[in-house]
């Protein structure tokens, strides 16, 4: 499997999804049909369709690996919570946030049944329920489970690009509760570490997004936009161009127009508008709320012509 993961690897970092994708599922075919080998290939390929926002496709892909789980008798196993794990960041990804903390917590107690609370899938666990409690908008609980994420990352063997991404995690929810100042000096440790990292970090984007936002409410609009500007690079690196890439073109319009930068936030916003409305559909809320945005945007420009 280190040969796999090894070969993953170098095709993510090329930033070649088509040939992830058909690595992905070529290596699916050779594998056999009930293994729990297989089981986890599948994992990885719904994590691929939930990374470029395929998500009806990452649904049923991760509903196959926990069935050849459930086949092998290995519900209670730290294997199948992971998938779990994963298929709860995926209701998170779109909009579920009720359905994702069912799942999370379904996933935190088959960990603590299998005695792997020190293990990474149980403080990913912790932050994807602190990202998921943000969502509803209860910032309390969600700042406990970030909080209890960092404190056993940084007790335990926690990789630097996990603890990097649970400083970001915790920056971002001390961000909603307006402590800007608190959120500026964790992201700016988190980005620390990505920035010194060898290799771009699948994460990173999340970390320049946050302290993005921290810079635009401090009203340095321009540092702001140089930080969405790295993070739509790099998403689009590993992603290509997915939700998160749309919503980061929408927030570099919103910059723009801070700067009275009327044309080049229309120009942001028409491409977060194709793209959304590819991925989501016209009748989406999101799409139709960018949609109205645009003909402000029109409206403005208009007026000053």
């Amino acid at each position: 499997m280190n040969e796999f993961y090894g070969k993953l690897d170098e095709l993510y970092g090329k930033g070649d999804l088509e040939a992830v994708e058909t690595f992905l599922l070529n290596t699916v075919k050779e594998t056999g049909e009930y293994s729990p080998e297989r089981a986890g290939l599948l994992n990885e390929l719904a994590g691929f369709y939930r990374g470029v926002s395929r998500y009806a496709e990452s649904e049923d892909t991760f509903i196959q690996s926990l069935t050849i789980f459930e086949s092998a008798g290995m519900e209670a196993t730290p294997e199948y919570a992971t998938v779990l794990l994963n298929l709860a960041g995926l209701h998170r990804l779109a909009g579920d946030a009720d359905k994702a903390v069912e799942l999370f917590r379904s996933a935190m107690k088959k960990l603590e049944n299998a005695d792997a609370c020190d293990s990474y899938a149980y403080v990913s666990i912790l932050n994807n329920l602190a990202l998921a409690f943000q969502s509803k908008g209860d910032l309390i609980q969600a700042l406990e489970y970030a909080s209890k994420a960092l404190e056993l990352m940084r007790a335990g063997s926690g990789r630097e690009h996990e603890v990097a991404s649970s400083l970001n995690n915790l920056a971002s929810i001390r961000l909603a509760l307006g402590q800007l100042d608190v959120a500026d000096e964790l992201i700016a440790e988190s980005l620390g570490m990505f920035d010194a990292m060898s290799e771009p970090d699948v994460h990173h984007a999340a970390a320049l997004t946050t302290k993005a936002v921290i810079m635009c409410r401090k009203g340095s609009h321009r540092e702001s936009l140089i930080d969405f500007q790295r993070a739509l690079e790099l998403t689009k690196r590993f992603f290509g161009e997915n939700i998160e890439f749309a919503v980061c073109r929408r927030n570099i319009s919103e910059v723009f127009e801070l700067l009275g930068d009327i044309p080049s936030a229309i120009v942001e916003l028409s491409d977060a508008v194709r793209i959304m409305n590819k991925l989501l559909g016209p009748e989406h809320a999101s799409v139709r709320s960018a949609h109205k945005r645009l003909d402000l945007l029109m409206e403005k420009q208009g007026k000053h012509e």
